[in-house]
């Protein structure tokens, strides 16, 4: 990224200037976002500053494990108060955070920085911080922690870690490379646990939420033509099975093993006739521009986009109406 250590120093800059600090996270949580808001959240109360931290959606109790995650809280009255800085982690856009219409409420006066490894992210903060080479927000982090030389703790090791590992699907994805690995393998130095972390935080899985996986792969369907292998949720496949739609977070990881096709995408119907598009590959690929016709985003190797409408499948096909 150009101008990654002059970005780097002005971040550190309008941190030691401020006070009152809000930090973040994208709604619908997952372990890179949780991670590094609380990793940032770690050091800006060493050094006595007045931390709030904002998740549009409550996080899962996988995540219970990390180091003061009950301190990030979905109470919108945290945009009422007055912030020297607001500082977005994970969030390719303020809407994909959920918090576009929120941020109007907030007194004027505070910096916007954004801290990101979206490739779609259109650096819409005062300050930029977007490295979309990154294997994940946690790992831009590192870095930028690495630049200020600040002291580790387990506290920050462990939450870093989580974001690392949860983004890479344990080091397993495309988007796991050489700082990725050497990052984890300092924060494991520092008093990080990362079988504690796949174990909470990827391996927890139970019996409602296999059904629910079940169901998706009983679905699988191969387009050879446009070479993609899909599948479908409904809400009224969440219903039967008794989950959420946080219960099918890891399906499309898993579905990484099928060699059948060079896409995988799932479809999902959310609430407020809404319909999620999640989509991943392991072939040369830029999903990016496929997201973006539907008005989505992410990454080349895995990318997704909402659509309104519902999900239709009759005479073996699926439609959204």
């Amino acid at each position: 990224m150009q101008n990654h250590k002059t970005n780097s120093e002005n971040i550190k800059q309008e941190i030691d200037k401020a006070q009152n600090i809000l930090l973040i996270s994208h709604q619908k949580p997952d372990g890179d976002t949780i991670g590094s808001n609380l990793a940032l959240m770690a050091y800006l109360k060493k050094q006595n500053k007045n931390v709030s931290s904002f998740c549009l959606h409550k996080l899962q109790s996988s995540f219970d494990f990390l180091p003061n995650v009950h301190l990030i809280t979905d109470d919108h009255k945290v945009f009422t108060k007055q912030y020297d800085l607001v500082i977005s982690l994970d969030c390719a856009n303020l809407e994909y955070a959920g918090v576009n219409k929120l941020m109007t409420v907030l007194p004027l006066g505070y910096k916007l920085i954004n801290i990101d490894h979206h490739i779609t992210n259109p650096n819409y903060g005062d300050i930029n911080l977007v490295i979309p080479e990154s294997s994940s927000t946690a790992e831009v982090l590192y870095r930028l922690f690495k630049d200020w030389q600040v002291e580790w703790d387990s506290d920050i090791a462990t939450s870093i870690s989580c974001g690392m590992i949860t983004d890479t699907n344990g080091f397993t994805n495309a988007a796991t490379g050489y700082h990725c690995l050497y990052a984890a393998s300092e924060m494991v130095r520092q008093g990080a646990k990362p079988h504690d972390i796949i174990k909470n935080a990827l391996h927890n899985i139970d019996i409602d939420k296999l059904r629910i996986w079940g169901r998706a792969l009983e679905r699988l369907k191969e387009s050879k033509q446009h070479d993609i292998v899909y599948t479908w949720l409904s809400q009224a496949d969440f219903k039967e099975c008794d989950v959420d739609e946080n219960s099918t977070e890891g399906i499309i990881n898993f579905l990484h093993v099928l060699k059948d096709a060079k896409v995988i995408m799932i479809l999902t119907e959310m609430p407020n006739n809404l319909i999620k598009g999640s989509l991943r590959t392991e072939a040369n690929i830029d999903l990016t521009k496929l997201a973006k016709i539907f008005g989505g985003g992410g990454h080349k190797k895995a990318a997704g986009f909402s659509l309104p409408g519902r999900l239709v499948y009759d005479n073996n096909k699926l439609r959204i109406v």
